[in-house]
C-alpha cells in the first residue's frame, strides 16, 4: 500500500509493467501499474491501479497456469472525498472485478480476476485513499507451443461502507418430508413492508465501471510454452472447483416475452456478463386445497449482468441489472419431479408427483438506486432494491404417481396444463433480503390454468381442475446463493463445488 502511495504521488506514469523469471521450474514476479478512467458520480475520474501476481516462468501445453497472489492496489484520488462521503460511513470496503484477455497463438480466452478488501479502510479527511483487493485467479491451459500472453482489460469497482453489520436473517422452519400436507405459506402483502433505508449489507454500494486510458502497455506477463502441442481443442481455463453447468453459445438470452421497462433519458446502458448458478427451492400453494407442494431444489444457471442500465443524476437515480436464467435437470429447463400428499375435498389423501417445466429464459430485473442514500423516489424506481423474477411455465402429472386413499389413479401421460405466466418478486428490505446475487426470498400468486389430457378410457381432468386450477395460488421460492465459476466462490460448497444449498423458507415479512 505504502508503495502504491508513493507510485501516485510521484506521477510515474502508468501503464507500465515488469516481470522477471522465465525458466521452467521458476516463478516471474509481475507488477503492472494502470491507469483507468472511472465514471463516477461526480464525474469522470483517472484511478491508478497496480496489479500484481506470481505466473510460472514456463510451461508445457496442456499444463495448467495457474496466477498465484492476485492483487489490485487502488489508489483513489483526493477529487473523489465527495462520492466517499455519500457512503456514509468512515470506513470504506471494495470489491474489484479485473478483465483478463489470455492469447496462446490463435487461441485466446477472457477471465476475470475477481478480488476484494480483507479489512476495511478508513475514509481520509483530505487526501486520497488507497484500497488493497486479493483474489483467487483462474488457471488457463494452453494447447500450442507459443507464449501465452496476460493482458489487462476493462475493471469493475464497487465501494460499500465498511462498517455496516451483515443483516441477520430469522431461522427457517421446517415443513416436513414431501409427502406430508403442509400448511400454505404466508402471504407476503399482509405483512407489514420494512421501512428502515436498507443497510449495505442489503444492498448499499458505489459500484462503476472503468476502462483503461489510451497509450498504455497493458501487458502484464508473457508465459512462454514450448513442446508438443496438446489435444485440448481451444485455450481453456483448467477445470475449476465451482461446478456449474455449460451455457449454450453466446450465453443466456433474455426472454423477449418479459421486456424490461424503458430506461431512463441519458442512462448508460452495457453489459458485464458472469456466469454462475444457484439452488432454488420453496413451496407452491395450492388454494383449493388448503396446502403447498414442497418444490425439490432445481439448480438455476445464472448469466448476471447480461444487460445493465445505469444513470447517476441525483434527479434519476437509477441502476437496473437484467440477468438471465436456466433451470438445468438432466439437461432439461425444469424442476427435478416434486411428490406431494393433499387432503382432496378435506378428507380424501392424494398423493401425487409433479414436474414444473420452464419454457424460454427466466428473466430477473432488478432495479434500485444507483447511488449511495439517501435516497429520494422518483418515476423511475424507489428507495428499495426490488427484483421482479419472470418465467414461463407449465404443469404436468407424472404417470403412475397418483394415488387417491392409497389406491392408484391411472392418469395417462400427456396429463399437463397449458403454459402460464408466473411473476414473482423479491426486495432488499424485506425480512430475510433478497440480493440476486446472495439469494433469498421470492414471492408471488399464480394462476393455475386448467388440465387437460388426464386420464385413460375416462376424462379426469374436472376432478383436477376443481381441486388444483385457478388464480391466488401463492408462491414462496428461497434462491441460494450464486456460486460463481470464478473468483468469488463464497456461494459454493467447498466438499462438492456446488452452489449451497438453501433451506426453504416458510416466512418472509416485506
Amino acid at each position: 500500500m505504502a508503495l502504491a502511495g508513493i507510485l501516485a504521488v510521484s506521477g510515474i506514469a502508468a501503464g507500465t509493467a515488469s516481470a522477471s523469471g522465465g525458466h521452467a521450474g521458476q516463478t516471474q514476479a509481475v507488477t503492472a501499474t494502470l491507469a483507468y478512467g472511472c465514471n463516477f458520480p461526480s464525474g469522470p475520474r483517472q484511478v491508478n491501479v497496480t496489479v500484481t501476481a506470481t505466473l510460472p516462468g514456463a510451461a508445457a501445453p496442456g499444463e495448467p497456469i495457474q496466477p498465484a497472489g492476485a492483487q489490485l492496489t487502488i489508489a483513489l484520488p483526493r477529487a473523489l472525498l465527495p462520492d466517499l462521503a455519500r457512503l456514509h460511513s468512515a470506513t470504506v470496503s471494495a470489491v474489484t472485478r479485473l478483465s483478463i484477455d489470455a492469447t496462446n497463438g490463435p487461441d485466446g480466452a477472457s477471465v476475470l480476476w475477481l478480488g476484494a478488501t480483507r479489512r476495511a479502510a478508513p475514509v481520509p479527511a483530505r487526501g486520497g485513499l488507497i484500497l488493497q483487493t486479493l483474489g483467487r485467479a483462474p488457471s488457463l491451459t494452453p494447447r500450442l507451443p507459443d507464449d501465452l500472453t496476460f493482458t489487462a482489460a476493462g475493471l469493475f469497482l464497487m465501494l460499500t461502507p465498511g462498517n455496516a453489520a451483515p443483516g441477520t436473517a430469522p431461522e427457517p422452519v421446517s415443513a416436513g418430508g414431501p409427502d406430508q400436507p403442509a400448511t400454505p405459506a404466508p402471504s407476503a402483502t399482509a405483512a407489514p413492508p420494512a421501512t428502515t433505508t436498507p443497510s449495505a449489507a442489503a444492498g448499499t454500494a458505489l459500484g462503476v465501471s472503468c476502462t483503461l486510458t489510451g497509450g498504455q502497455q497493458a501487458t502484464l506477463a508473457t508465459v512462454p510454452v514450448t513442446g508438443t502441442p496438446a489435444q485440448a481443442p481451444r485455450l481453456s481455463t483448467a477445470a475449476a472447483k465451482p461446478k456449474c453447468p455449460k451455457l449454450p453459445p453466446g450465453g443466456l438470452q433474455l426472454n423477449p416475452r418479459f421486456p424490461p421497462p424503458p430506461p431512463p433519458p441519458k442512462s448508460t446502458i452495457g453489459s458485464s456478463a458472469s456466469q454462475g448458478c444457484a439452488f432454488t427451492t420453496g413451496y407452491a400453494d395450492v388454494r383449493k386445497l388448503k396446502g403447498a407442494a414442497l418444490i425439490q431444489p432445481g439448480l438455476t444457471n445464472v448469466d448476471l449482468f447480461v444487460r445493465t442500465v445505469v444513470n447517476f443524476s441525483p434527479k434519476v437515480d437509477y441502476f437496473e441489472a437484467d440477468n438471465a436464467a436456466m433451470l438445468d435437470y438432466h439437461g432439461q429447463n425444469e424442476f427435478p419431479p416434486s411428490t406431494a400428499t393433499f387432503l382432496t375435498f378435506g378428507f380424501v389423501p392424494t398423493t401425487a408427483t409433479i414436474q414444473i417445466m420452464v419454457h424460454g429464459t427466466i428473466n430477473i430485473f432488478a432495479i434500485g438506486p444507483a447511488l449511495p442514500p439517501p435516497c429520494h423516489p422518483n418515476r423511475f424506481q424507489s428507495c428499495v432494491t426490488v427484483a421482479t423474477v419472470s418465467s414461463r411455465l407449465s404443469i404436468r402429472v407424472l404417470p403412475g404417481s397418483v394415488r387417491v386413499n392409497g389406491v392408484p389413479l391411472n392418469v395417462g401421460s400427456q396429463c399437463q396444463t397449458a403454459q402460464f405466466d408466473a411473476i414473482l418478486s423479491g426486495n432488499n428490505a424485506s425480512k430475510p433480503p433478497y440480493i440476486v446475487t446472495t439469494g433469498g426470498p421470492i414471492t408471488g400468486f399464480v394462476n393455475v390454468p386448467p388440465f387437460k389430457h388426464c386420464g385413460v378410457g375416462e376424462n379426469l381432468d374436472p376432478i383436477f381442475n376443481a381441486a388444483i386450477s385457478g388464480p391466488q395460488n401463492f408462491n414462496l421460492l428461497t434462491q441460494g446463493p450464486v456460486c460463481f465459476l470464478t473468483g468469488d466462490t463464497s456461494g459454493c460448497d467447498p466438499k462438492t463445488g456446488q452452489p449451497k444449498m438453501p433451506k426453504p423458507l416458510r416466512k418472509v415479512i416485506g
